[in-house]
């Protein structure tokens, strides 16, 4: 697992080559992390990366948002409103976790033991009073290695 701190700007440059990745090989990857702390600005990054050329924006309401890009359909999920992994059925969660599209889920941790077993895990925290986010990611199962976050690094912490 790689740990480490990003600015707003190193979040938004890594998630356009994450989103690159992710789309290439149709990625699920799940966010974990509090309001606020970056995950929406970086499945905007990584949309832009992956070629989608509309604005994206938060599912809150709506739940899940569908995009086309370059190398094929992107879904971007949002968890906060379920009440219980029951209502995934109700999102075609089977659709989401097929490996058919990208997947990028917020409140991944609403979706518990739902989750594909194959994934990216990305958790967000907030620090220096709201200037930077740590970022720890980790690939599991069999899908790809997550590309590289040192590049884009404040600060650089341990795990």
């Amino acid at each position: 697992m790689t740990r480490i701190q990003l600015d707003e700007g190193a979040l938004r440059q890594w998630g356009q080559v994450l989103g690159a990745v992710a789309a290439r090989d149709s990625v699920f990857v799940a966010l974990f992390g509090a309001l606020g702390s970056g995950k929406t600005t970086l499945v905007q990054a990584a949309c832009e990366g992956a070629g989608v050329s509309m604005n994206v924006t938060s599912p809150t309401y709506t739940l899940v948002h569908w995009y086309c890009g370059k190398h094929g359909p992107i879904a971007h999920a949002d968890l906060y409103r379920i009440n219980s992994t029951a209502d995934l059925f109700l999102l075609d969660w089977d659709e989401l976790e097929s490996g058919r599209a990208t997947v990028f889920v917020e409140w991944a941790d609403r979706a518990s033991d739902e989750l594909p077993p194959d994934r990216w895990e990305l958790w967000f925290e907030v620090v220096l009073g709201g200037e930077a986010r740590v970022v720890e990611a980790k690939s599991l199962g069999t899908a790809p290695p997550i590309p590289a976050l040192e590049a884009y690094a404040r600060t650089r912490r341990s795990s």
